[in-house]
């Protein structure tokens, strides 16, 4: 590739990253508003919550001034109370982590920016030196700036999931939990009954959090290896996500170093998620064979397609990020071959060449 070539070719991703750097800062901004204006209710409601729990601790020092309706109202009153402020604080903290991960992503930005800033004046300033030279000095930064940008974005995704799945979850059951608590001093079979119902939220949140572990890192990957993984990676995803998964692989019999099983692990479940999210496919079809000296890995669904030129040519779409990423995975780490094939209408065809060690 000419250096001029490889030149604009950097100039246009550091047009791309500052543009995102810059939605990154006015959703900061934005966050950080919300931020405010649950701290407001969130203390109004602490005030309104202390002044409750006084005409409370008033009434069961003189309970027998007021009435039975007037009893049940105060209570009333104060579980209704202690129950906003026990939501609105979890929705703050929500928030709040979702304004850190964007904060964390801004950073990360600014690392990147700043990174091809440098790039990009060094190879100016390096125009009449040899070609070679410059390219082999671009190729191992540029591959330094695609592993930072993987890591991060790989960060992000996991702050996100955790504040909106379990952080949440967990929020609700405290809050549940009180209620109980208040109950049983008061009525014993509602509070049975949310007792009963708290458990099943419990379990329901152990059941995510395990998946979510899953997730990140199965444990089957290290004790089992890659093909076990993916064949039960696929039963749970054809499970949930109602898309029929036909997994087939060939020449597979040896383990992989753990670098590579988890990297192709990581590009298989990306692949996956992104026909759940985009394709509107009911089957898709998954091929690893490793004869030869390489590994041929096809991801193929029955949806909808795309234009991929369109598509790749908006940096900023949720589809191209994940593409971009398996890219990344696939080039960067494991230094194979990557493509995508699609057309609207007919489906997507991912694919990937890597060379086995």
């Amino acid at each position: 590739m000419a250096a001029e070539e490889v030149q604009q070719k950097l100039e246009e991703a550091l047009t791309t990253y500052r543009e995102e750097q810059e939605r990154s800062k006015r959703e900061v901004q934005e966050v950080e508003v919300l931020v405010r204006q649950s701290t407001l209710e969130v203390e109004k409601l602490s005030q309104r919550e202390l002044s409750v729990s006084n005409r409370v601790r008033d009434l069961e020092v003189n309970i027998d001034k007021y009435s039975k309706d007037e009893v049940k109202n105060f209570y009333t009153t104060a579980q209704e109370v202690q129950m906003r402020l026990q939501i609105m604080r979890g929705q703050l903290e929500q928030i709040q982590g979702r304004r850190d991960a964007l904060k964390a992503r801004q950073h990360q930005l600014s690392a990147i920016v700043a990174l091809l800033d440098e790039i990009t004046e060094g190879l100016k300033g390096s125009a009449g030196k040899v070609q070679a030279s410059t390219n082999n000095g671009l190729n191992t930064e540029t591959m330094v700036a695609n592993i930072i940008q993987s890591q991060e974005s790989e960060r992000l995704r996991i702050s996100l999931q955790m504040h909106d799945g379990p952080a949440q979850s967990m929020s609700n059951l405290v809050l549940r939990a009180e209620i109980c608590q208040r109950l049983i001093d008061h009525d014993l079979d509602q509070a049975r009954s949310e007792l009963n119902s708290l458990k099943a939220a419990i379990n329901t949140t152990l059941q995510d959090t395990r998946k979510l572990i899953f997730d990140l890192r199965p444990m089957t990957l290290d004790d089992l290896g890659l093909v076990p993984t993916l064949r039960r990676y696929a039963t749970q995803f054809g499970e949930k996500s109602g898309v029929e998964v036909n997994l087939m692989i060939q020449n597979m019999e040896q383990r992989l170093p753990s670098h590579y099983e988890v990297t192709l692990f990581r590009f298989i479940q990306e692949a996956l998620n992104n026909v759940v999210k985009h394709a509107e496919a009911n089957q898709v079809r998954v091929l690893l064979d490793g004869s030869g000296h390489t590994l041929q890995i096809m991801i193929e669904d029955n949806g909808t397609g795309f234009h991929v030129s369109e598509t790749l040519a908006h940096a900023s779409t949720r589809r191209n990020m994940g593409l971009a990423n398996m890219r990344q995975q696939i080039e960067v780490l494991l230094r194979g071959e990557f493509g995508i094939e699609s057309a609207i209408g007919r489906g997507t065809r991912v694919a990937a060449t890597i060379p086995l060690p």
